[in-house]
C-alpha cells in the first residue's frame, strides 16, 4: 500500500507542476480570451493523459486516478466549452486505456451536467464558500463508492480508498488555490495599472484645469457682451455656438476636477427616491427634445448614506448616456427598488444601439467613449463615485437591443 501511495503522490507532483507551468505561459492573460481557453484545455488534456495512462489499480480491479481534477477545473475556470471538451477527452482517452468506458460515460456525463450550473454560481462565491462547494461536490463521489463497497462487502478497499480520496481532495484544493492566487495577482496588477492611470489624470487635472478656467471665463464674458451689440443673426449664431462650446469645455474641466479632487464632506442619510425623481425630472426636457419617453418605476422611502450631489451626478450621467444612445421615439426605463440582499438598486435601461462585449470591458476608463464627441469622463467619474460609496455597477448590453445599467448602493443600516 505504501508503494501505491507513493505512486499517487507522483501524480500530485505532476499535476501541480503542470499548473505552475501553465501559469508561467498565461501570467498576464485574461481568462475570458480565446488564448486562455485553448491553453487551459491543453493543460487539462496533459494531466488527463498522464493520470489515465498511469492509473493506480488496487485489488479487484478498482482504478484510482486524478482525472476528476482536470474535469472540475475545466468547468470552473474554462467555462462550458472547455469543460465539455475535457469531458469528451476523458471518453477518448478512456477508450484507449484500461477503463470501463460505459462507467466513464455515465459518471462524467452526470458530473458535467452538475458542473455546468455550478460553474456560473462558483464565480460569485468567496474563497471559503468555493472550497466548501467543491469539497462537497467531490466528496460525494467517494461517499457513493464507499456505500457500494460496503454493500458488496469489499471492506478491504475502504482504507486505501480513504487514503486516495484524501490525497486527491488535497490536490484539488491546492490546484484551485494556485489558480485563484494567480488570478487574484493578475486582478490586483490590473487595479494598480488602472490606479496609476487615474493618478495621471488627477495630476493633469490639478495642474492644468485651474489655469484654463480663468481665461475661459473671461472669454465667455466678452462673448456675452458682444451679444448685446447690434449684430446680424448669423453673427449672433456664431457667438451662441462659441458660448456652447466654451460651456462644453467647462463641463469637461469640471469632470477632470471631480477625478482629481473627489468630495470629502461627511456622508449624510438622504432619500434615494427623491434624488432619483429629481434627476429624471431634470433630464425629461432633454428627452422630450429628442422625442424619447422616460418611464419611471421608483419605490418610495429608499434611504442611503452618501453624498447626494455625487449620486445625482451619477444618475444624470447615466440618464444622459441612455438618451443619447436611443434613437427617436425610443424609450428609457428609470427604476429604483430595494434588492433582496438589502442593497438599493437603480436601473437605467434603454432600447438603444447597445454595445458589444469588447466595449463593455473598457467602460469607465478615462478617455474611452462610444460617442463621437465624448471624453469618457462622465462614466469614469460615475464609477469612481459608486466605488467610493462601496457600491457596484453592473452593465448588460446587446447590440441592436439596448443597454441596462444596474447600480447598487449599500442601504442605510
Amino acid at each position: 500500500m505504501v508503494e501505491t501511495v507513493h505512486h499517487l503522490l507522483l501524480h500530485v507532483v505532476f499535476i501541480l507542476f503542470t499548473i505552475l507551468l501553465f501559469q508561467l505561459f498565461m501570467s498576464e492573460s485574461d481568462r475570458d480570451t480565446r488564448g486562455f481557453h485553448v491553453t487551459f484545455f491543453l493543460m487539462n488534456l496533459v494531466v488527463l493523459v498522464f493520470t489515465m495512462a498511469f492509473p493506480e489499480v488496487y485489488s479487484s480491479g478498482y482504478v484510482y486516478d486524478f482525472k476528476v481534477i482536470p474535469v472540475i477545473l475545466a468547468f470552473l475556470y474554462g467555462g462550458k466549452r472547455v469543460g465539455i471538451s475535457t469531458f469528451f477527452a476523458v471518453l477518448v482517452i478512456g477508450w484507449f486505456t484500461d477503463h470501463v468506458w460505459i462507467f466513464l460515460l455515465v459518471n462524467y456525463a452526470i458530473y458535467s451536467m452538475l458542473l455546468i450550473p455550478l460553474s456560473t454560481w462558483y464565480r460569485k462565491l468567496s474563497w471559503k464558500n468555493k472550497m466548501l462547494l467543491i469539497s462537497g461536490f467531490y466528496l460525494f463521489i467517494p461517499v457513493t463508492r464507499s456505500l457500494y463497497l460496503l454493500t458488496h462487502q469489499e471492506t478491504e478497499q475502504l482504507l486505501f480508498m480513504a487514503s486516495s480520496t484524501s490525497i486527491i481532495w488535497v490536490t484539488l484544493i491546492l490546484s484551485i488555490y494556485l489558480i485563484e492566487n494567480r488570478l487574484e495577482q493578475i486582478r490586483v496588477k490590473k487595479e494598480l495599472i488602472k490606479a496609476e492611470k487615474f493618478n495621471v489624470v488627477s495630476e493633469l487635472a490639478a495642474s492644468v484645469a485651474h489655469e484654463i478656467r480663468n481665461p475661459m471665463t473671461t472669454v465667455r464674458g466678452f462673448m456675452q457682451l458682444l451679444q448685446k451689440e447690434t449684430l446680424t443673426d448669423q453673427q449672433k449664431s456664431f457667438i451662441d455656438i462659441s458660448i456652447q462650446e466654451l460651456d462644453h469645455a467647462q463641463d469637461v474641466i469640471n469632470q477632470y476636477l471631480s477625478l482629481a479632487k473627489p468630495q470629502t464632506e461627511e456622508y449624510e442619510v438622504f432619500s434615494l427616491s427623491e434624488t432619483m425623481n429629481e434627476s429624471v425630472d431634470v433630464m425629461s426636457t432633454y428627452a422630450v427634445m429628442n422625442s424619447i419617453k422616460i418611464n419611471k418605476n421608483i419605490e418610495e422611502n429608499l434611504m442611503i448614506k452618501g453624498m447626494k450631489l455625487e449620486v445625482k451626478q451619477v444618475l444624470l450621467n447615466l440618464l444622459k448616456n441612455a438618451i443619447e444612445a436611443v434613437k427617436e421615439n425610443g424609450e428609457i426605463t428609470a427604476a429604483a427598488s430595494r434588492h433582496p440582499d438589502g442593497r438599493m438598486r437603480i436601473i437605467v435601461q434603454d432600447n438603444g444601439t447597445g454595445m458589444p462585449p469588447e466595449q463593455l470591458k473598457v467602460l469607465g476608463r478615462p478617455y474611452y467613449s462610444t460617442k463621437e464627441k465624448g471624453t469618457g469622463l462622465g462614466l469614469t467619474v460615475s464609477y469612481q463615485i459608486v466605488k467610493r460609496m462601496k457600491g457596484e455597477i453592473k452593465v448588460e448590453s446587446e447590440p441592436g437591443v439596448g443597454t441596462t445599467f444596474s447600480v447598487f448602493f449599500p442601504g442605510n443600516t
